[in-house]
């Protein structure tokens, strides 16, 4: 084991999918030009925005992202590449052999061969993997004692990781129990009534609970006598994924993350009015689970604050810049070509991902690698990053494997 924390983390130079096809396709002069063949005032505008943000991200990218990478070949560096987990034949799951239920195709009913399902069991690969071998990285250890573990699946939602989690097998001597963790009752409720038949009660356990509720949650895991935990949280929209990795840090435990949506972390949570607890006003609305706590500030990290507030390449407020940055990492900015608009959005969410990743670092000590997801192609599919980070695992974090 190393004993200096590790940062570690490789990018690609080109990825990001098409999250709303109309924005990635260019207009046309019809549609575009006032009629005189001049560019309309929101084109003009959109342009201004579009060099700012490329003005903005070169001026965090030059001479920063390469200093904070270990020593790697010249044209890994040049290349900034995001290495892919690449899990061995061994290692593999074949669902075919599974209870239908464990299966997020089978169970989760999504259509058998669709991209969604496939990528969505290819997301369940990669987390069963990358915990199995954080557990076994344990067992090896000499203070290791404990052989029971909970996973936390924060934001489960309606459970295609948990059910999976809580059914596939590890090693013989570790003892998993998964805690389901989301806002949504009536989620967990299908959860539950999913897995009634296959799972043991003491296997899968659900907390209804919002995931800044820290409170809540840790007394919940307290109640799992001496359990080691880890943390999972696969697409928590926006700010859900922070809370994922605040969770993990306050309890001491590794994460895997793999968040979405980083623009939806820019809004600020409300309190309901009396007119709102009248209605349907709750936190199960997307934009209230979604959006930062009052403990979660951005920037996360040192590293990126002091980039955007040392950066003159734009004249924009600390607040605008990020902004910026995480509504490109979502969205992108248009009207652009296809190509052009997943370079920016690539280029920005990985800045973003840095930023989370850095301050886990920075703050708590932690070992943080940055991989992507097997099977998710970065050309058409941006949520397929994966955050990994733990206290002294920075010998595991390397030796994950790259297809």
């Amino acid at each position: 084991m190393l004993d200096c924390t590790l940062v570690f983390f490789l990018f690609a130079t080109s990825t990001s999918p098409q999250h709303r096809r109309s924005s990635l396709v260019p207009l046309s002069k019809e549609t575009t030009n006032n009629g005189t063949g001049d560019q309309s005032r929101w084109q003009r505008r959109t342009e201004k925005r579009r060099q700012r943000t490329e003005q903005l991200l070169d001026s965090i990218e030059i001479g920063s992202l390469l200093s904070l990478l270990p020593n790697q070949p010249s044209e890994e560096l040049s290349n900034l590449y995001i290495p892919t987990l690449g899990i061995p034949q061994s290692s593999s799951i074949d669902w075919d052999k599974l209870d239908a239920e464990l299966d997020p195709i089978r169970g989760g009913n999504l259509r058998q061969g669709s991209l969604r399902g496939l990528r969505k069991r290819a997301q369940i690969e990669a987390f069963h993997f990358i915990i199995s071998t954080i557990l076994h990285a344990q067992l090896q250890s000499s203070d290791k004692r404990n052989n029971d573990v909970t996973i936390i699946d924060a934001g489960s939602g309606a459970g295609n990781l948990a059910i999976s989690l809580a059914g596939l097998s590890y090693s013989s001597i570790i003892n998993i129990k998964v805690l389901a963790v989301d806002v949504n009752e009536h989620a967990l409720t299908k959860l539950s009534n999913r897995v009634e038949t296959i799972l043991a009660p003491e296997k899968l356990e659900t907390c209804c609970a919002d995931l800044a509720n820290y409170d809540l949650i840790l007394s919940k895991i307290k109640q799992l006598s001496n359990h080691s935990v880890i943390v999972v949280s696969l697409h928590a929209c926006g700010a859900a994924s922070d809370m994922a990795m605040n969770l993990a840090i306050r309890c001491n435990a590794p994460f895997i993350i793999c968040p979405c949506c980083t623009a939806k972390s820019l809004t600020k949570r409300t309190l309901p009015t009396e007119k709102d607890k009248r209605t349907k006003f709750d936190l199960s609305a997307s934009f209230q689970r979604s959006g930062a706590s009052s403990d979660i500030e951005y920037p996360r990290s040192k590293w990126l604050m002091d980039k955007l507030c040392n950066s003159d390449a734009v004249d924009m407020t600390l607040e605008e810049k990020y902004t910026l940055l995480a509504k490109v990492a979502d969205v992108g900015l248009g009207p652009q070509t296809p190509s052009q608009q997943r370079q920016q959005q690539a280029r920005a969410k990985k800045i973003v991902e840095l930023d989370r990743l850095m301050a886990a670092s920075e703050e708590h000590g932690y070992d943080v690698r940055l991989m992507r997801i097997s099977n998710h192609d970065p050309l058409v599919y941006s949520k397929g990053d994966l955050l990994i980070g733990g206290k002294d695992i920075a010998e595991i974090l390397i030796n994950l494997p790259e297809e």
